[in-house]
């Protein structure tokens, strides 16, 4: 399997290159094209196996990650009937997307940032806690973890930033992150600032590893639209 991500960072998509046997599993809506050698199945967005119980349990977790992590409720199983066959893959909005490794360690990403990833990487629902519910981010992060790749993709273009420390980011900024991080959510300053400046809440990390930032702000573009809408 090859994965190369053309269009960055305003318009990313991903091509994704398989031969015979391989898969890609990505978000329902994802695909742009795709080679007709190609085989798809839909499934719910969770984990399951054969029997009724695997199958009730996939329903469940596909709904939980509609409704309470904002994911889709299904996904879609591409795999090729022959070498070369190829899927494009791309998100909703215009953004960036990156291709990133969960060989050598877990990466938490935002829910609304997973694009599609490998078939041995494994997908857990992770409670953000009520603290990110009212932050309007959403309640849930998705870790994804195995041996395998998962595609980010992020409203904006996409920044890494080696975190040693401390590091502060705009709630509406985060993407994913990796390593021993760890975060609290608190007000820029003090009610004056935080009602005042347009900054509203931020994440507080510390701890060592990698965040990936996305430079535009879904919640901002939706305050500067919402005045002029009919």
């Amino acid at each position: 399997m090859n994965i190369d991500i053309e269009s960055k960072p305003s318009y990313g998509m991903a091509v994704v290159t398989l031969d015979k046997g391989e898969t890609v599993i990505a978000e329902s809506g994802a695909m742009v094209a795709m080679s007709d050698g190609m085989m798809v199945e839909t499934t719910f967005n969770g984990v399951g196996g054969g029997g009724v119980l695997d199958w009730l349990q996939a329903a469940f977790v596909g709904l939980v990650r509609k409704f309470l992590a904002g994911e889709t409720m299904f996904v879609n199983h591409f795999k090729a009937k022959q070498d070369g066959q190829q899927v494009m893959l791309a998100p909703t909005m215009v953004g960036d997307v990156v291709v990133e490794s969960t060989r050598d360690g877990p990466i938490t990403v935002q829910a609304t940032s997973y694009l599609a990833s490998t078939p041995k990487v494994t997908i857990d629902l992770i409670w953000g806690g009520l603290s990110m519910l009212f932050s309007g981010e959403g309640a849930f992060f998705l870790r994804c973890k195995g041996d395998g790749d998962v595609l980010i993709n992020a409203y904006g273009a996409i920044e890494k930033r080696k975190v040693d420390g401390k590091y502060i980011v705009d709630s509406g900024h985060v993407v994913a992150f990796e390593g021993d991080l760890k975060y609290t959510i608190r007000r820029v300053g003090g009610w004056k600032s935080t009602l005042l400046s347009g900054e509203g809440l931020v994440l507080e990390f510390s701890g060592t590893g990698t965040l990936w930032l996305q430079t535009r702000n879904m919640a901002s573009l939706l305050s500067w639209i919402s005045p002029i809408l009919p």
